[in-house]
Protein backbone atom coordinates (compact mmCIF):
# COMPACT_ATOMS: atom_id res chain seq x y z
CA UNK A 1 0.00 0.00 0.00
CA UNK A 2 2.81 2.42 0.84
CA UNK A 3 4.32 1.89 -2.64
CA UNK A 4 1.00 2.73 -4.32
CA UNK A 5 0.70 5.91 -2.26
CA UNK A 6 4.23 7.00 -3.16
CA UNK A 7 3.70 6.28 -6.86
CA UNK A 8 0.44 8.23 -7.01
CA UNK A 9 2.16 11.26 -5.51
CA UNK A 10 5.21 10.90 -7.73
CA UNK A 11 3.21 10.53 -10.94
CA UNK A 12 1.52 13.88 -10.30
CA UNK A 13 4.86 15.72 -10.40
CA UNK A 14 7.15 13.88 -12.83
CA UNK A 15 7.19 13.22 -16.58
CA UNK A 16 5.09 10.40 -18.01
CA UNK A 17 8.01 8.04 -18.63
CA UNK A 18 9.60 8.37 -15.20
CA UNK A 19 7.81 5.34 -13.72
CA UNK A 20 8.67 2.02 -15.35
CA UNK A 21 8.31 -1.73 -14.93
CA UNK A 22 11.40 -3.64 -13.72
CA UNK A 23 13.54 -5.58 -16.21
CA UNK A 24 16.45 -8.00 -15.77
CA UNK A 25 18.87 -5.04 -15.86
CA UNK A 26 17.84 -4.15 -12.32
CA UNK A 27 18.17 -7.56 -10.66
CA UNK A 28 20.71 -7.49 -7.82
CA UNK A 29 21.77 -10.69 -6.05
CA UNK A 30 18.65 -12.40 -7.33
CA UNK A 31 16.33 -9.65 -6.06
CA UNK A 32 14.13 -7.59 -8.38
CA UNK A 33 12.67 -4.17 -7.48
CA UNK A 34 8.96 -3.53 -7.32
CA UNK A 35 9.28 -0.49 -9.58
CA UNK A 36 11.88 1.49 -11.54
CA UNK A 37 11.91 5.28 -11.19
CA UNK A 38 13.67 7.22 -13.95
CA UNK A 39 14.02 10.94 -13.10
CA UNK A 40 14.64 13.46 -15.87
CA UNK A 41 16.37 16.12 -13.76
CA UNK A 42 17.29 17.09 -10.21
CA UNK A 43 13.79 18.39 -9.45
CA UNK A 44 12.20 15.06 -10.37
CA UNK A 45 14.89 13.26 -8.40
CA UNK A 46 14.10 15.39 -5.36
CA UNK A 47 10.35 14.72 -5.71
CA UNK A 48 10.96 10.98 -5.99
CA UNK A 49 13.18 10.85 -2.92
CA UNK A 50 10.80 12.96 -0.86
CA UNK A 51 7.95 10.55 -1.54
CA UNK A 52 9.81 7.25 -1.21
CA UNK A 53 11.38 8.49 2.02
CA UNK A 54 8.00 9.44 3.44
CA UNK A 55 6.75 5.90 2.80
CA UNK A 56 10.08 4.34 3.95
CA UNK A 57 10.66 2.48 0.68
CA UNK A 58 14.13 1.04 0.12
CA UNK A 59 16.07 2.54 -2.80
CA UNK A 60 19.08 1.36 -4.80
CA UNK A 61 20.54 3.98 -7.20
CA UNK A 62 21.86 2.70 -10.55
CA UNK A 63 23.40 4.54 -13.51
CA UNK A 64 24.97 2.11 -15.98
CA UNK A 65 24.74 -0.87 -13.65
CA UNK A 66 28.34 -1.97 -14.30
CA UNK A 67 29.01 -2.50 -10.59
CA UNK A 68 25.67 -3.74 -9.20
CA UNK A 69 27.41 -6.95 -8.07
CA UNK A 70 29.38 -4.96 -5.47
CA UNK A 71 28.19 -4.85 -1.88
CA UNK A 72 26.37 -7.14 0.52
CA UNK A 73 23.03 -8.70 -0.38
CA UNK A 74 20.32 -6.01 -0.02
CA UNK A 75 18.07 -6.30 3.03
CA UNK A 76 15.19 -5.00 0.89
CA UNK A 77 14.74 -3.58 -2.60
CA UNK A 78 11.58 -1.65 -3.35
CA UNK A 79 12.79 0.94 -5.86
CA UNK A 80 15.48 0.87 -8.54
CA UNK A 81 16.43 4.50 -9.08
CA UNK A 82 17.74 4.78 -12.64
CA UNK A 83 19.98 7.86 -12.87
CA UNK A 84 21.17 7.32 -16.44
CA UNK A 85 19.58 10.48 -17.84
CA UNK A 86 19.32 12.78 -14.83
CA UNK A 87 22.48 14.85 -15.41
CA UNK A 88 25.01 14.32 -18.25
CA UNK A 89 26.64 17.75 -18.32
CA UNK A 90 30.46 17.95 -18.51
CA UNK A 91 31.97 21.39 -17.89
CA UNK A 92 35.76 21.69 -17.95
CA UNK A 93 37.47 24.83 -16.70
CA UNK A 94 40.99 24.44 -18.12
CA UNK A 95 42.28 27.72 -16.70
CA UNK A 96 41.30 26.88 -13.13
CA UNK A 97 42.25 23.20 -13.64
CA UNK A 98 38.87 21.91 -12.45
CA UNK A 99 36.00 20.06 -14.07
CA UNK A 100 32.32 19.61 -13.20
CA UNK A 101 30.42 16.49 -14.24
CA UNK A 102 26.91 15.13 -13.88
CA UNK A 103 26.25 11.75 -12.29
CA UNK A 104 25.04 10.31 -15.63
CA UNK A 105 28.09 11.31 -17.69
CA UNK A 106 30.21 8.36 -18.74
CA UNK A 107 33.88 8.22 -17.83
CA UNK A 108 34.91 7.97 -21.50
CA UNK A 109 32.75 10.94 -22.52
CA UNK A 110 34.22 12.96 -19.66
CA UNK A 111 37.78 12.19 -20.73
CA UNK A 112 37.00 13.09 -24.35
CA UNK A 113 35.48 16.43 -23.33
CA UNK A 114 38.49 17.26 -21.16
CA UNK A 115 40.91 16.15 -23.86
CA UNK A 116 39.46 18.73 -26.27
CA UNK A 117 40.73 21.47 -23.95
CA UNK A 118 44.07 19.80 -23.21
CA UNK A 119 43.07 18.34 -19.85
CA UNK A 120 42.18 14.98 -18.31
CA UNK A 121 40.67 13.40 -15.22
CA UNK A 122 43.77 11.80 -13.64
CA UNK A 123 42.21 8.53 -12.50
CA UNK A 124 42.19 5.06 -14.10
CA UNK A 125 39.53 3.02 -12.26
CA UNK A 126 38.46 -0.58 -12.89
CA UNK A 127 35.63 -1.00 -15.42
CA UNK A 128 36.21 2.55 -16.67
CA UNK A 129 34.92 1.63 -20.15
CA UNK A 130 31.48 0.90 -18.72
CA UNK A 131 31.33 3.31 -15.81
CA UNK A 132 29.57 6.58 -15.14
CA UNK A 133 30.96 9.46 -13.14
CA UNK A 134 28.36 8.68 -10.48
CA UNK A 135 29.47 5.08 -10.10
CA UNK A 136 33.17 5.93 -9.97
CA UNK A 137 32.90 8.77 -7.46
CA UNK A 138 30.25 7.20 -5.23
CA UNK A 139 32.46 4.11 -4.81
CA UNK A 140 35.77 6.05 -4.78
CA UNK A 141 37.21 3.85 -7.52
CA UNK A 142 40.77 4.46 -8.75
CA UNK A 143 43.77 2.68 -10.21
CA UNK A 144 47.59 2.86 -10.42
CA UNK A 145 47.71 6.60 -11.23
CA UNK A 146 46.72 7.16 -7.60
CA UNK A 147 50.43 6.80 -6.81
CA UNK A 148 50.97 10.29 -8.28
CA UNK A 149 47.55 11.97 -8.39
CA UNK A 150 45.90 10.58 -5.20
CA UNK A 151 42.49 8.93 -4.95
CA UNK A 152 39.18 9.93 -6.50
CA UNK A 153 38.06 11.17 -3.06
CA UNK A 154 41.21 13.26 -2.70
CA UNK A 155 40.74 15.14 -5.99
CA UNK A 156 37.05 15.91 -5.32
CA UNK A 157 36.39 19.59 -4.62
CA UNK A 158 32.61 19.85 -4.48
CA UNK A 159 29.59 17.55 -4.38
CA UNK A 160 25.94 18.30 -5.11
CA UNK A 161 23.67 15.61 -3.75
CA UNK A 162 20.06 14.74 -3.08
CA UNK A 163 19.47 13.48 0.43
CA UNK A 164 17.12 10.59 1.25
CA UNK A 165 14.36 13.07 2.20
CA UNK A 166 14.67 14.90 -1.13
CA UNK A 167 16.68 17.87 0.14
CA UNK A 168 19.20 19.20 -2.39
CA UNK A 169 22.56 20.01 -0.81
CA UNK A 170 26.03 21.12 -1.85
CA UNK A 171 29.29 20.54 0.00
CA UNK A 172 32.67 22.00 -0.87
CA UNK A 173 33.73 25.35 -2.22
CA UNK A 174 35.10 24.42 -5.62
CA UNK A 175 38.47 25.84 -4.63
CA UNK A 176 41.71 23.86 -4.88
CA UNK A 177 42.51 24.74 -1.26
CA UNK A 178 39.42 24.27 0.90
CA UNK A 179 39.61 24.76 4.66
CA UNK A 180 35.94 25.65 5.17
CA UNK A 181 35.04 23.41 8.09
CA UNK A 182 34.51 19.64 8.19
CA UNK A 183 34.93 18.00 4.80
CA UNK A 184 31.51 16.38 4.51
CA UNK A 185 31.89 15.77 0.79
CA UNK A 186 34.51 13.13 1.57
CA UNK A 187 31.83 11.07 3.32
CA UNK A 188 29.82 10.80 0.12
CA UNK A 189 32.78 9.81 -2.04
CA UNK A 190 33.13 6.13 -1.21
CA UNK A 191 29.80 5.64 0.55
CA UNK A 192 28.45 3.65 -2.44
CA UNK A 193 25.08 5.37 -2.37
CA UNK A 194 24.37 4.49 1.26
CA UNK A 195 24.04 8.09 2.51
CA UNK A 196 22.35 9.85 -0.39
CA UNK A 197 22.58 10.36 -4.13
CA UNK A 198 25.48 12.19 -5.75
CA UNK A 199 24.07 14.43 -8.49
CA UNK A 200 27.16 16.36 -9.57
CA UNK A 201 30.84 16.51 -8.68
CA UNK A 202 33.62 19.01 -9.25
CA UNK A 203 37.19 17.75 -9.17
CA UNK A 204 40.73 18.73 -9.89
CA UNK A 205 41.92 17.89 -13.38
CA UNK A 206 45.39 17.59 -14.87
CA UNK A 207 47.13 18.75 -18.02
CA UNK A 208 47.81 16.28 -20.80
CA UNK A 209 51.60 15.78 -20.67
CA UNK A 210 53.99 16.35 -23.56
CA UNK A 211 54.84 12.65 -23.73
CA UNK A 212 53.08 9.52 -22.49
CA UNK A 213 54.91 6.20 -22.67
CA UNK A 214 53.95 2.73 -21.47
CA UNK A 215 56.70 0.13 -21.20
CA UNK A 216 55.93 -3.58 -21.26
CA UNK A 217 58.50 -5.50 -19.24
CA UNK A 218 59.30 -9.18 -19.72
CA UNK A 219 59.66 -9.82 -15.98
CA UNK A 220 58.40 -8.48 -12.64
CA UNK A 221 60.73 -5.95 -11.08
CA UNK A 222 61.17 -5.56 -7.34
CA UNK A 223 59.49 -2.73 -5.47
CA UNK A 224 62.70 -0.83 -4.70
CA UNK A 225 63.91 -0.90 -8.33
CA UNK A 226 60.48 0.15 -9.54
CA UNK A 227 60.36 3.11 -7.16
CA UNK A 228 63.74 4.35 -8.37
CA UNK A 229 62.44 4.50 -11.94
CA UNK A 230 59.75 6.99 -10.81
CA UNK A 231 56.86 5.74 -12.94
CA UNK A 232 53.45 7.41 -12.82
CA UNK A 233 51.76 4.05 -12.47
CA UNK A 234 52.51 0.32 -12.49
CA UNK A 235 50.25 -2.65 -13.21
CA UNK A 236 51.14 -6.34 -13.37
CA UNK A 237 48.67 -8.65 -15.11
CA UNK A 238 49.33 -12.37 -14.76
CA UNK A 239 53.06 -11.75 -14.46
CA UNK A 240 53.42 -9.18 -17.26
CA UNK A 241 54.48 -5.78 -15.96
CA UNK A 242 53.58 -2.40 -17.45
CA UNK A 243 54.99 0.95 -16.32
CA UNK A 244 53.60 4.35 -17.31
CA UNK A 245 55.85 7.40 -17.68
CA UNK A 246 54.84 11.00 -18.35
CA UNK A 247 56.46 14.40 -18.75
CA UNK A 248 58.81 16.13 -21.14
CA UNK A 249 60.48 13.90 -23.72
CA UNK A 250 63.98 14.09 -22.24
CA UNK A 251 62.79 12.96 -18.81
CA UNK A 252 60.64 10.13 -20.18
CA UNK A 253 63.42 8.83 -22.40
CA UNK A 254 65.85 8.94 -19.48
CA UNK A 255 63.49 6.83 -17.34
CA UNK A 256 63.00 4.38 -20.18
CA UNK A 257 66.75 4.07 -20.71
CA UNK A 258 67.22 3.24 -17.02
CA UNK A 259 64.43 0.65 -17.27
CA UNK A 260 66.10 -0.82 -20.34
CA UNK A 261 69.26 -1.40 -18.31
CA UNK A 262 67.49 -3.87 -16.02
CA UNK A 263 65.04 -5.56 -18.38
CA UNK A 264 64.06 -6.08 -21.99
CA UNK A 265 61.20 -3.68 -22.78
CA UNK A 266 58.64 -2.86 -25.46
CA UNK A 267 57.57 0.79 -25.49
CA UNK A 268 54.31 2.39 -26.66
CA UNK A 269 53.89 6.15 -27.06
CA UNK A 270 51.18 8.80 -27.31
CA UNK A 271 47.57 7.84 -28.01
CA UNK A 272 48.55 4.20 -28.44
CA UNK A 273 50.13 4.19 -24.98
CA UNK A 274 47.21 6.00 -23.36
CA UNK A 275 44.66 3.68 -24.95
CA UNK A 276 46.65 0.63 -23.91
CA UNK A 277 46.93 1.92 -20.34
CA UNK A 278 43.19 2.42 -19.92
CA UNK A 279 42.46 -1.00 -21.41
CA UNK A 280 44.87 -2.56 -18.95
CA UNK A 281 43.68 -0.66 -15.87
CA UNK A 282 40.01 -1.23 -16.68
CA UNK A 283 40.73 -4.96 -15.97
CA UNK A 284 37.44 -5.94 -17.61
CA UNK A 285 38.48 -9.57 -18.06
CA UNK A 286 38.79 -10.28 -14.36
CA UNK A 287 35.10 -9.57 -13.80
CA UNK A 288 34.20 -12.56 -15.96
CA UNK A 289 35.22 -14.79 -13.03
CA UNK A 290 32.59 -15.89 -10.54
CA UNK A 291 34.59 -14.50 -7.59
CA UNK A 292 36.62 -11.27 -7.68
CA UNK A 293 38.62 -10.21 -4.63
CA UNK A 294 40.48 -7.02 -3.84
CA UNK A 295 43.45 -7.04 -1.48
CA UNK A 296 44.74 -3.79 0.03
CA UNK A 297 47.97 -3.77 2.07
CA UNK A 298 51.05 -1.67 2.72
CA UNK A 299 53.19 -1.78 -0.44
CA UNK A 300 55.87 -4.05 1.02
CA UNK A 301 53.30 -6.63 2.20
CA UNK A 302 51.34 -7.05 -1.04
CA UNK A 303 53.29 -10.05 -2.35
CA UNK A 304 52.85 -11.94 0.91
CA UNK A 305 49.15 -11.09 0.99
CA UNK A 306 48.28 -12.40 -2.48
CA UNK A 307 50.02 -15.70 -1.66
CA UNK A 308 47.30 -16.33 0.94
CA UNK A 309 44.74 -16.95 -1.81
CA UNK A 310 44.41 -19.04 -4.96
CA UNK A 311 43.86 -17.09 -8.17
CA UNK A 312 43.07 -17.88 -11.80
CA UNK A 313 43.66 -14.26 -12.86
CA UNK A 314 45.91 -11.91 -10.89
CA UNK A 315 46.33 -8.15 -11.22
CA UNK A 316 48.79 -6.34 -8.95
CA UNK A 317 49.28 -2.59 -8.53
CA UNK A 318 52.40 -2.63 -6.37
CA UNK A 319 52.95 1.11 -6.07
CA UNK A 320 49.58 1.56 -4.34
CA UNK A 321 49.52 -1.75 -2.48
CA UNK A 322 46.47 -3.26 -4.19
CA UNK A 323 45.70 -6.48 -6.03
CA UNK A 324 42.67 -7.98 -7.76
CA UNK A 325 42.16 -11.73 -7.94
CA UNK A 326 39.78 -13.53 -10.26
CA UNK A 327 38.80 -17.00 -9.00
CA UNK A 328 36.57 -19.67 -10.52
CA UNK A 329 35.68 -21.27 -7.18
CA UNK A 330 36.39 -20.72 -3.48
CA UNK A 331 34.63 -21.48 -0.19
CA UNK A 332 33.80 -19.24 2.76
CA UNK A 333 36.24 -20.96 5.13
CA UNK A 334 39.14 -20.24 2.78
CA UNK A 335 38.03 -16.61 2.45
CA UNK A 336 37.75 -16.15 6.22
CA UNK A 337 41.16 -17.71 6.87
CA UNK A 338 42.83 -15.59 4.19
CA UNK A 339 41.11 -12.45 5.45
CA UNK A 340 42.44 -13.07 8.96
CA UNK A 341 46.01 -13.54 7.73
CA UNK A 342 45.82 -10.47 5.49
CA UNK A 343 44.56 -8.45 8.45
CA UNK A 344 47.64 -9.61 10.36
CA UNK A 345 49.75 -8.11 7.55
CA UNK A 346 48.07 -4.74 8.11
CA UNK A 347 45.74 -5.07 5.14
CA UNK A 348 42.21 -6.14 4.35
CA UNK A 349 40.29 -8.23 1.86
CA UNK A 350 37.18 -7.05 0.01
CA UNK A 351 34.93 -9.42 -1.93
CA UNK A 352 33.92 -7.41 -4.98
CA UNK A 353 31.95 -10.16 -6.68
CA UNK A 354 30.73 -13.57 -5.54
CA UNK A 355 27.75 -15.92 -5.85
CA UNK A 356 24.84 -15.07 -3.58
CA UNK A 357 25.34 -18.13 -1.35
CA UNK A 358 28.82 -16.88 -0.45
CA UNK A 359 27.65 -13.29 0.05
CA UNK A 360 24.90 -14.40 2.43
CA UNK A 361 27.49 -16.03 4.69
CA UNK A 362 30.11 -13.27 4.92
CA UNK A 363 30.46 -9.48 5.06
CA UNK A 364 31.96 -8.72 1.67
CA UNK A 365 33.71 -5.59 2.95
CA UNK A 366 35.43 -7.15 5.93
CA UNK A 367 36.32 -3.79 7.41
CA UNK A 368 35.24 -3.76 11.05
CA UNK A 369 37.10 -0.66 12.20
CA UNK A 370 35.08 2.46 13.02
CA UNK A 371 31.77 0.67 12.43
CA UNK A 372 30.19 2.60 15.33
CA UNK A 373 31.17 5.90 13.72
CA UNK A 374 29.82 4.79 10.35
CA UNK A 375 26.56 3.68 11.96
CA UNK A 376 26.15 7.12 13.50
CA UNK A 377 26.83 8.77 10.15
CA UNK A 378 24.20 6.55 8.53
CA UNK A 379 21.66 7.43 11.21
CA UNK A 380 22.27 11.16 10.65
CA UNK A 381 22.12 11.21 6.85
CA UNK A 382 19.67 8.34 6.31
CA UNK A 383 17.70 7.89 9.55
CA UNK A 384 15.06 5.71 7.89
CA UNK A 385 17.74 3.42 6.44
CA UNK A 386 16.27 3.44 2.92
CA UNK A 387 19.45 3.96 0.88
CA UNK A 388 21.08 0.75 -0.34
CA UNK A 389 19.95 -1.03 2.85
CA UNK A 390 22.39 -3.63 4.12
CA UNK A 391 24.81 -3.35 1.20
CA UNK A 392 27.55 -1.20 2.76
CA UNK A 393 30.18 -1.94 5.42
CA UNK A 394 28.84 -3.90 8.39
CA UNK A 395 25.46 -4.33 6.72
CA UNK A 396 24.64 -0.61 6.93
Amino acid sequence: MTLEIALRNIEREVSNDSVREPTNKYIIDGLSPKVVLYPRDINELSVIMKNVSREKLSVIPIVNGSKVFMGNVPKSYDVALDLSRVHKVIEPDPEEMVGTYGVSASFNETQEALKRVGRRLPIDPPLSNYSSIGGIFSCNLFGPLTYIFMTTRDITLRVRAVMPDGTIVRWGTGMIKDVAGYNIKRLFIGSCGSLGIIYEVMSRIAAIPDVIAVAKVDKELGLLITRRLKPYGVIIINGTMYLRFEGIREEVEYRLSKLGEVSKIEVFYGNEADGLWYRLTSINEIFNYSVVLKVITPQAKLENAVKELPSDYLVKMPMIGEAYLGINSIDINTLNAARERINDLGGYLVILKAPVDIKRGIDVWGIGQNIDIMSKMKSVFDPAGIMNPGRFVGGL
